[in-house]
């Protein structure tokens, strides 16, 4: 168990809480800022995708397939189901020739509120192309291809395509893939377990090998990591939507700010080295390093837990989130009864420990 990070106040009464932890990791693997256990062994869930995306580029997916930077945007996204989604999705399948059946994730109706009611109203079932997995599982596929690997069970365990993404991941956490213990994800492929500062450390690094010359970066996946935090940066929509905190919350530090959400309430963040000079003193971090932040609600909870704890936790660190009117309504989470009366607030309370 973590520590209180978010209390709910009916009146002036504290009624529940959100507790969890947080760990803040350079790209040297250096830990410089908890809360509660940044040891903490938890499933890392979608905030993997950026990692599970880059088998199908270090083969050389980008330059067979002529990815665009929305296609590698939607390998990495936990989308909302819109028609740009979905059709971006279809897209990549054909660049394959495969179609949505070739896909194991199974279908749900979409994040995005209004893509459901629109698709409610014409009738329509939801396809797996509205899962909110589709981009990742369609990268996957073409992955298969280029690696000239079976299409067939690309989401086993054992397949080729999941070893080498279970490498991939533990070679930016600096760990042995036997390390990494697997289970299965709500879209069917596996889902990886690791302490929390591993998978800050994982994010750093990402983001140091995507700069080059940060310290810490993997020089073997420079193009590919500069694939994916480039697309995810430059195309925010395509990584989440208007379902999800992480569209506005990249856009809003204008593509320094690398961020994706995990189920049950996990999050990973990574700053650019530009950062450094801006954020508190407080905060021991070297100009040419890049930072690493990973979070966990420990109840899962995916809004209200989390998002007033994520903008707490950059605030604490230095980002100017008050100079981000967009990022507000994440932060304020008023409690209304049933008739809109306000009655009590969710507030994230929590400092963090500098080392």
């Amino acid at each position: 168990m973590g520590t209180l990070l978010a209390k709910v106040y009916r009146g002036d009464h504290l009624e529940s809480f959100h507790s969890g932890s947080i760990a803040v990791v350079d790209s040297l693997g250096r830990l410089l800022a908890f809360a509660g256990d940044p040891a903490f062994v938890t499933c890392i869930r979608s905030a993997a995708k950026p990692f599970q995306a880059l088998p199908l580029l270090e083969y050389g997916g980008a330059e067979e397939y002529d990815l665009t930077g929305e296609e590698i945007a939607i390998t990495c996204a936990s989308h909302g189901g819109e028609p740009v989604h979905v059709s971006t999705a279809a897209a990549l399948l054909r660049k394959g020739d495969f179609d949505e059946e070739d896909l194991l994730c199974g279908a749900h109706a979409p994040y995005d509120e209004k893509a459901s009611a629109d698709l409610r109203a014409s009738g329509e079932a939801p396809s797996p192309l509205h899962n909110n997995c589709s981009g990742k599982h369609a990268g996957m596929l073409l992955a298969t291809k280029v690696m000239d690997a079976p299409s067939a069970n690309y989401n086993d365990p054992q397949h080729p395509l999941q070893g080498i993404i279970r490498s991939t991941l533990a070679h930016f956490a600096a760990m042995e893939g036997s390390e990494i213990p697997m289970a299965v994800d709500g879209c069917g492929v596996p889902a990886f377990f690791i302490p929390l500062h591993r998978a800050a450390y994982a994010y750093a690094r990402l983001m140091a090998t995507s700069e080059g010359a940060a310290r810490g970066a993997l020089e073997q996946y420079a193009t590919s990591a500069g694939h994916v935090v480039e697309a995810m940066t430059a195309f925010p929509y395509f990584v989440a939507g208007a379902w999800s905190i992480t569209t506005p919350l990249i856009e809003a530090f204008a593509g320094d700010l690398l961020a994706k959400e995990g189920a049950e309430g996990f999050y990973a963040m990574a700053a650019a080295p530009s950062f450094a000079s801006t954020l508190t003193n407080r905060l021991k971090l070297d100009d040419d390093c890049a930072l690493g932040i990973a979070l966990k609600i420990d109840d899962g909870s995916m809004t209200r837990g989390r998002n007033p704890v994520i903008l707490k936790t950059l605030e604490l660190l230095g980002f100017d989130i008050a100079a981000k009117p967009e990022l507000q309504r994440y932060r304020e989470w008023p409690l209304r009864n049933v008739v809109g009366t306000l009655v009590g607030e969710v507030r994230a309370e929590f400092e963090l420990e500098f080392l």
